[in-house]
């Protein structure tokens, strides 16, 4: 016991020994009650925040927590031992408690990111309604916890009240609202966005500006991030979907059907009154019956001359138009509870526009495509049937043919000289 008594005596007659010993209690009692946390917060963390979970679900969050919690207790260790270490030199104790106290602030605003973070993860995952996305006000939160922990931060380290550093920011609020006006515009779109469920998870929207097409996969506070169909991604800002335009492809899922609506040229020339000749060919086509009997009002093809055909104004591009309009219909991969119109637009020196507009039953991408494919294709292979041309500017083949088409009566000439 006297061996104790004189090395108690021996420091205290050594101030920076006394000093150095007292640090190294204090850090040890840091380190003790941190690892001491790391065993024992969890347990407790989930009795008292997660009890109602079930046992063979597997928890992250308790963790997350845990060692955010565990953070506290060495600060606090630390700060209630310095109370039985008055021999402390007063500008050492002025600073420890100085540190621990920003260290308090520090750990604090982590704790409750973490918490804002933990509550988004969980809202993703157990809400249905993808329009109402909350990371943008959980990245408010997290910058007004920033935010506060940050004037606690210099009212500590000023060793004044935090209303005094609040009232001293009206004297650069213009330079806040410079450097937060980016931030206030992207809340209130995201604010704009959510209320009037015009943008959410999953949603194919088109941006032609900034050629973007894709997916969104994220709405933050600043940027939506969207997958475009070639896997790349693309951040835009929130607010320009305020300010710019975009097409939202979403009502197409929800309806159903996806619209076709494509053109293809006729030559001009080709168009003309139909006569029994003409008719001929197409009364083979299955189904041109019916359209035939509707345009003549009953009338059979043999009561009618050439010239009734002429007076009525029946030509071969107005039975095509019905033929292609009664073949839509009646395809499966077709809606038949939507416009289904097949119609001229105004000529071009392309020739004359024929219109496509009806909708698939299928709105993925490969059916809608397909069925597209297959309507044009047929209608390319049938107009000559009606005898009607597709129109083609002229290529190199169609050059050629017209030069060995010119030599050939220049050589029989030669050859009759």
């Amino acid at each position: 016991m006297n061996y104790l008594n004189d090395i108690q005596h021996y420091i205290e007659n050594k101030p920076a020994l006394s000093v150095a010993i007292n640090l190294i209690v204090l850090i040890v009692a840091g380190l003790v009650a941190h690892l001491i946390c790391k065993f024992f917060v969890v347990k407790v963390v989930r009795k008292v925040f997660f009890s109602t979970h079930k046992k063979q679900v597997p928890l992250d969050k308790d963790v997350r927590l845990s060692e955010k919690i565990s953070n506290f207790i060495p600060v606090i260790t630390v700060y209630f031992l310095l109370q039985f270490m008055p021999d402390l030199p007063e500008h050492l104790l002025i600073a420890i408690k100085t540190i621990c106290g920003i260290l308090f602030m520090v750990y604090l605003s982590l704790f409750f990111n973490e918490v804002l973070e933990i509550i988004n993860i969980s809202y993703v995952k157990k809400s249905k309604r993808k329009n109402h996305s909350i990371k943008g006000y959980i990245q408010v939160g997290k910058i007004l916890v920033h935010i506060i922990s940050a004037i606690m931060i210099l009212a500590i380290m000023s060793n004044k009240s935090p209303v005094i550093i609040i009232s001293s920011l009206g004297a650069v609020a213009a330079v806040l609202m410079l450097i937060f006006q980016h931030t206030l515009l992207s809340l209130v779109a995201n604010i704009q966005l959510s209320s009037n469920d015009v943008l959410q998870l999953g949603d194919w929207i088109e941006i032609p500006a900034n050629n973007i097409s894709g997916e969104v996969i994220d709405i933050a506070l600043h940027t939506i991030t969207i997958r475009n169909w070639d896997n790349t991604l693309s951040r835009v800002p929130t607010k320009t979907f305020l300010t710019e335009t975009y097409t939202n492809w979403q009502a197409m899922f929800s309806s159903g059907a996806r619209r076709i609506m494509r053109s293809f040229y006729i030559d001009q020339t080709s168009i003309g009154f139909v006569d029994h000749a003409m008719l001929e060919p197409m009364t083979q086509i299955r189904g041109i019956s019916e359209q035939l009997s509707k345009l003549m009002d009953g009338r059979e093809l043999s009561a009618v001359g050439d010239r009734w055909f002429v007076e009525n104004g029946m030509t071969n591009l107005m039975i095509f138009r019905h033929y292609l309009t009664a073949w839509l219909a009646q395809r499966d991969d077709i809606k038949k509870d939507m416009y289904i119109v097949v119609r001229s637009m105004k000529p071009s020196s392309e020739g004359l526009p024929i219109e496509i507009y009806c909708f698939t039953s299928s709105i993925l991408w490969v059916d809608y495509e397909n069925t597209q494919s297959t309507i044009f294709e047929y209608i390319y292979a049938i107009a000559n049937v009606f005898s009607l041309r597709i129109y083609q500017r002229p290529s190199g083949s169609d050059l050629s043919f017209l030069a060995q088409e010119r030599q050939q009566p220049a050589t029989h000439n030669e050859a009759q000289t």
